[in-house]
Parts: C-alpha cells; structure tokens; sequence
C-alpha cells in the first residue's frame, strides 16, 4: 500500500467538486467575455452606445451618464432578442456570467456537502445561492 506524506493536506470532495467547476467556468467564462468584447469593439454586432459616446461623457456619474446615453438599464438589456444580440448588451452579460459563476459552484458544491454527511454546509450553501440570486434580481430594491 501506498501511504500519503504525514504533511500533505486532505482535501474534501466538495473542494475537488467546487474547484473542477471553477476551473471549467472560469475559462469559459474568460474566452466568452474576450469574444463578446471583440464583437463590440470591431463592431461585428450592432451597438447601442458608441465607443465615442462612452468616451465622451466618461466623466460622469454612471446614474448620469447612463441617463445621458439612454444606455440598457439593469436587466433591461434582455428586454427581447434584438436587444439582447447588441456587442454592448453581449459584453455585459458575459460580465454577468464571470459574477454568476461562484453561484453555480455552491449549487454543485451542496450536494456534495449532503453526500458526505455535512448537511449544515450543504444548507448553508443553499442559502448562500437564494441570496445571492435575491440580490442579483433586485426584487428588494425599492
């Protein structure tokens, strides 16, 4: 038998899970958000805000400067299909994603946690996931 360093740490099967997931994500993520900033810069996609325009008022409040530009507000940008296919709307939902990633780890991660008799995790995993998508929806905002 092959017996392991006294000195090198254990990990848990819910890391390994968490990790495997990240590392997937975080990569696709990545290479979407590179391909939809190309789309926007190159002009592939139609835009609704021009570079120029951004540039120009880059010195305001975002409140302002998104009311100046009449720039998507919130999840405004995923109104319809031809709103949703823009590079600017693109870029700002592969922003989403990158955000969105660590909610689908837990949501891999707590069953993991179940699996090995560490329910309390599991449940505090969950949590984690309502809140976060509560938060992202803006559902508590005004």
């Amino acid at each position: 038998m092959k017996q392991e360093p006294a000195d090198k740490p254990h990990v848990h099967k819910e890391q390994l899970a968490y990790a495997g997931v990240l590392d997937k994500l975080s990569h696709f993520a990545i290479l979407f958000l590179t391909g939809s900033y190309a789309a926007y810069i190159f002009q592939l996609l139609p835009r609704k805000v021009s570079i120029a325009d951004i540039a120009a008022n880059w010195h305001l409040r975002a409140p302002l400067m998104q009311e100046k530009l009449d720039a998507p507000l919130g999840w405004s940008f995923m109104s319809g299909m031809e709103s949703f296919w823009r590079g600017d709307a693109l870029s700002y939902f592969a922003i989403i994603l990158i955000c969105m990633i660590p909610v689908v780890c837990l949501l891999v991660t707590a069953p993991a946690f179940f699996r090995e008799k560490r329910p309390v995790f599991g449940v505090i995993a969950i949590l984690q996931v309502l809140i976060l998508l509560v938060a992202a929806t803006g559902v508590l905002v005004r």
